[in-house]
Order: structure tokens, then C-alpha cells, then sequence
């Protein structure tokens, strides 16, 4: 009886070996497929921040840049309240941040766009601006003439019915000097544009900005957000050693005007334009409005961007 029993024990014990080893080599498979999954995810990724790098910055020689992923080097920043903004200038972008551009089945490019609308304070996103279109589409869809609408126009912050189409004036921003896009030791403050030298970094901007989404789960996004931290710490404390406070602030970027009848395209080509976080970002301001004044009086006006009339007469 005794051996039975011992026997029947070993048995038992046998069976949960066997069932904890089928758990566990199901554990490795699951592992293994999610890590196969991710990897060839990855790959995808790879391939098209690759494919965008090199529409950008060969075929239509844009300048790409990045802006700062967080907001703090801190929970609170009570160390250094003083010297820190209530708001980033580029809030937002951030929900936006790593929306890459797209190539359709004719090989043709849309991109990310961000209106701003300084005079309200309001501003819209439009996931796929194809390349092609001239910005008077978009605005003419968007901002419909009054005689259209009744006298109306359809946003209802806009009381004052100031934004129809031919109203808006529209720029965008010059966020560096030519002499100082290759410089990549420039020092530039925490809440300025910084250039993007090389496919390596664009790649890393677009990992970190997809894994502070949440893209990669919890424990990705606190570390990627630990390293934008340093990397926002490290910015402020080489532009407080060069200027002495984060308040010495660069003056304000100087703008220019762009012709609604240009296309996206023919702003993408301009030498002047970076595009911060692969979203290109105009400024749309209604003509009479007393924020253009204000705004043309702190933005210095360097010209306007406009067909070639001559060529198409």
C-alpha cells in the first residue's frame, strides 16, 4: 500500500511538471510571436521614416526638426519655477507628434498640417494635405466665403465672422537662419525648433514620440519620457550658461507670406521653411483683424511667397 501511494504521488506530481511545462512553452511561443510581431512592425516603421527621409530632404530638399516631446524636466519643477513656461508654444503639436507622411498607390505625398489661428487662439489639423493642392482649396472647403453661409460663417468662435477665405492672411514661420541649419552644435532655447541632422535621429524622434503615446505600452512611454527629460534638462542648462536665464529668449521667428495660390509642394520647396515634428505649420490671420498688426509687428515679414503669374500668362 505504501508503494501505491508513493507511486501515485509521483505520478501527480508528474502530470503538474507536465502541465506547468505546456504553460510555460506556451508562455515562450506568445513571447516569441509578439516579439516577431514587434520586430516586423518595426521594420515597417524603418522603411517608411526611411522612405519620408528621403522624399524630404533629397527629392524636395525639406528641412525636417523636432520640438521638445514634454513639457518638464519634472512631475512639478518646483526646483526652478521661474524660469519655466506656463505653456510650450508647440502644445499643439504634441498630440500630433510622430503622424508621419503618407505615399498613396501613385506615389504621390500628403502631409500633416497644422493651421494656427493666433487671433482666437483656436487651431485645426489636417491629417493628409496632398502636395499637390494649392492652399486656396483647403481654405475655401475650411473658411467658405459670407455670401456662402448666409453671412455666417461656420466656427463658433468666430463671432466676429472674420474668417472667410479671401479675409486670411497666411505664413509660415522661419525657425532658423541658413547659416545655422548645419550646425549642429548650435545652442538653441528649450522651446525653439531643433533641426533634425540625420535619418538616425528623425528615426528616434518618431520611436519616442510613438512610445510616449503609449504606443509601446506603459513602461516604454516612462522611459523614453525619462530621456526627453534629460534632453530638455540638457537644452535649458547649455542655453542658461550661454544667455544666463531661459527668459533671454531668441526674438521672435521672422515669417513669410504664402499666396494662397501656391501649393503645398511649392511651400515644401522653399529654403526658409523647416518643418518641425513632419507637421508643416501655417499661421492664418484675418486681414483687418488687430491681432495681424500685432503679429507683423513682433514677426518680421521677410516677403511673399507667390506663383510666378508671369509664367502662366
Amino acid at each position: 500500500a505504501g508503494l501505491q501511494t508513493t507511486t501515485t504521488g509521483e505520478a501527480n506530481k508528474n502530470a503538474d511538471l507536465l502541465q506547468l511545462q505546456r504553460r510555460l512553452d506556451a508562455h515562450i511561443r506568445r513571447a516569441r510571436k509578439l516579439r516577431q510581431e514587434r520586430a516586423a512592425k518595426r521594420a515597417v516603421r524603418v522603411s517608411q521614416v526611411k522612405a519620408v527621409w528621403k522624399h524630404a530632404t533629397q527629392e524636395l530638399g525639406v528641412t525636417l526638426g523636432r520640438t521638445s516631446l514634454v513639457a518638464s524636466v519634472t512631475d512639478d519643477e518646483d526646483d526652478d519655477d521661474d524660469e519655466v513656461e506656463e505653456e510650450s508654444r508647440w502644445h499643439q503639436h504634441l498630440p500630433n507628434s510622430g503622424v508621419l507622411p503618407l505615399r498613396n498607390s501613385q506615389r504621390e505625398w500628403s502631409w500633416p498640417c497644422m493651421f494656427l489661428y493666433p487671433s482666437h487662439k483656436q487651431s485645426d489639423f489636417i491629417r493628409e494635405f496632398p502636395e499637390q493642392d494649392m492652399l486656396a482649396i483647403h481654405m475655401a472647403q475650411m473658411f467658405p466665403e459670407l455670401e456662402d453661409t448666409n453671412g455666417e460663417t461656420p466656427m463658433p468662435w468666430d463671432v466676429n465672422n472674420e474668417f472667410a477665405c479671401s479675409q486670411l492672411a497666411v505664413y509660415f514661420e522661419v525657425h532658423h537662419h541658413q547659416s545655422d541649419k548645419n550646425d549642429k552644435k548650435a545652442v538653441i532655447h528649450p522651446d525653439s525648433v531643433e533641426i533634425l541632422h540625420d535619418q538616425g535621429s528623425c528615426m528616434k524622434f518618431y520611436e519616442s514620440s510613438r512610445a510616449l503615446k503609449g504606443d509601446e505600452g506603459p513602461e516604454m512611454a516612462n522611459v523614453v519620457r525619462a530621456v526627453e527629460r534629460k534632453h530638455l534638462y540638457q537644452q535649458r542648462k547649455k542655453w542658461k550658461q550661454e544667455h544666463g536665464s531661459l527668459w533671454a529668449k531668441p526674438d521672435p521667428a521672422p515669417v513669410v507670406r504664402v499666396h494662397p495660390a501656391m501649393t503645398l509642394k511649392d511651400v515644401l520647396q522653399d529654403e526658409r521653411l523647416v518643418v518641425p515634428n513632419f507637421i508643416v505649420t501655417f499661421v492664418l490671420i484675418p486681414e483687418q483683424h488687430p491681432a495681424h498688426e500685432a503679429f507683423l509687428k513682433e514677426h518680421k515679414c521677410l516677403g511673399v511667397l507667390q506663383p510666378d503669374f508671369s509664367e502662366q500668362s
